[in-house]
């Protein structure tokens, strides 16, 4: 009994022994050193999050797997789904202890000129485009579920980003929105929106614009001629007048 015991704690110190060690962390002041499961990557990561017009910062520190942690080094992570985003500079590696550094926030995406359909949360209608930015060269369309609430997620995510939502069924550094209970679906964005017209205003002579149709100048029609004068007709002469007869 006593050599079964002895095996069972050698096998549980050589097992802790070999495993990936990480700092485990949300804040860029107090972090532990944790065992990693089943993990083969720490990562370290500062992260924007948008939410209706508000920024804030996250930091997050830990183990990884392989499918956020696709080979070590600096990445970028991305996603748009409108009323909310995310943006993470992220660094992965595979050695003990090796994500202590706090990286430096990720620099603002400007514009890329692809665009992905978005989603209305108010009537779950994913209509409207929305305009990519920096490293999100895909579009991102899935069904979510938060607190029992089913709702659609798209927009525009970067690669990396995408593969990982794959497998992890969520989105790596936005957990709050909620799992992922269909797709994703993850295809490359378009580079245009669909084409619009555009009507430019014309001059008074040319016609009047009211919105998108232009609407005909009006037609001058030519002045007649004054009718003729009636010449006025000569005053007859008075009757005489008649004896009363008696």
């Amino acid at each position: 009994m006593k050599l079964i015991t002895s095996l069972i704690l050698l096998w549980a110190l050589s097992s802790t022994a070999g495993a990936l060690q990480c700092q485990n962390s949300t804040s860029a002041t107090c972090s532990n050193l944790v065992s990693c499961s089943s993990e083969t990557m720490c990562v370290t990561a500062t992260i924007l999050a948008f939410s209706s017009g508000t920024s804030v910062t996250q930091i997050y520190k830990g183990c990884a797997s392989s499918s956020l942690c696709l080979a070590t080094g600096n990445q970028t992570f991305s996603v748009n789904l409108g009323v909310q985003s995310a943006l993470a500079s992220a660094m992965c590696c595979n050695t003990d202890n090796c994500n202590s550094e706090t990286l430096a926030p990720p620099a603002l995406q400007s514009n890329n000129g692809r665009v992905c359909n978005v989603c209305d949360p108010s009537t779950s209608q994913c209509t409207s485009t929305l305009q990519c930015q920096g490293v999100e060269e895909q579009c991102f369309e899935s069904m979510m579920n938060s607190n029992a609430k089913i709702f659609p997620a798209f927009g525009c995510a970067s690669k990396n980003l995408c593969l990982a939502a794959m497998s992890l069924r969520s989105l790596p550094f936005m957990q709050n929105v909620g799992n992922i209970i269909d797709g994703p679906k993850c295809f490359p964005s378009t580079t245009t929106a669909a084409p619009t017209t555009t009507t430019t205003p014309a001059t008074s002579a040319a016609g009047t614009t009211i919105g998108d149709t232009t609407v005909a100048p009006a037609t001058t029609l030519p002045q007649l001629p004054p009718l003729p004068q009636v010449p006025q007709l000569p005053q007859l002469p008075q009757l005489p007048q008649l004896p009363l007869l008696l």
